[in-house]
């Protein structure tokens, strides 16, 4: 989505499928990082009834001008920060590098939350990993005092459980990312897993619904790499809904 003709027809075609609320990764926009597209996507949003509930924005964009990050979030109406992905280099220094994270985190959710934004941190395979027998996860639970945003997709490749993580973190998860697990045969034997669509991989979504409702999550986003998005967001969207409606 690079223009206005684009945007409102994505959006056409997605409310059409009886979606009404998006999470826009702002890391991966093709237009600029400017209160004008904020409010041109804000106003073709609105003409086919959707809602913008989060925006994904990596920290050191978020951190860099808060106080634009803040206007740019109220312009699209949206009410949490989704910090896309940790910082590697920390990463690296192992338990006091994640540490080290979470303070900066804390700082920038000080921040957006006296402009009345709340910051999330987005997880992938990486906090997965252990220090002194704890994941990176468990570490950022304990230190961060924001929220998270929970990829179904990327919690099991990491080899995590989603229902006993969301257990885990009732009451932080406010967005959690609906996308499915399939392993990949490769020759005669199973290689790494990929992402696809909801009901088409190994995920049990029913049990990860009911578990969503009962830990407090407000909207699930479908999101997956995939070289034929409508179709894939179509599909998934087709399978969640029957079975919400179910």
């Amino acid at each position: 989505m690079k223009n206005e003709q684009e945007i409102d027809k994505t959006f056409a075609l997605i409310s059409g499928m009886g979606i009404k609320h998006i999470e826009l990764a702002v890391d991966y926009l093709k237009m600029p990082f400017t209160q004008k597209t904020a409010a041109l996507i804000a106003k073709i949003a609105n003409n086919h009834g959707i809602e913008t509930a989060s925006c994904q924005i990596r920290y050191n964009t978020a951190a860099k001008d808060t106080k634009f990050t803040a206007e740019f979030m109220h312009i699209l109406g949206a009410e949490y920060v989704s910090n896309s992905v940790i910082d590697l280099s920390l990463l690296k220094k192992g338990k006091e590098g994640v540490l080290r994270y979470c303070e900066q985190l804390n700082r920038l959710d000080e921040k957006l939350k006296q402009q009345g934004i709340f910051l999330s941190h987005h997880n992938h395979h990486y906090e997965f990993l252990k220090f002194e027998e704890k994941t990176v996860l468990e570490l950022m639970r304990q230190n961060f005092s924001g929220l998270f945003t929970i990829d179904t997709y990327w919690c099991q490749k990491g080899g995590g459980n989603i229902l006993t993580l969301l257990e885990d973190f009732r009451g932080r998860v406010p967005i959690l990312h609906l996308r499915d697990y399939k392993l990949k045969p490769t020759g005669l034997v199973f290689g790494g897993g990929t992402d696809c669509e909801a009901g088409k991989g190994n995920l049990p979504f029913m049990q990860i619904l009911e578990k969503a409702k009962w830990a407090g999550v407000k909207f699930g986003m479908i999101e997956q790499s995939t070289k034929t998005p409508i179709e894939s967001i179509k599909s998934s969207a087709e399978h969640l809904f029957s079975l919400l409606s179910e």
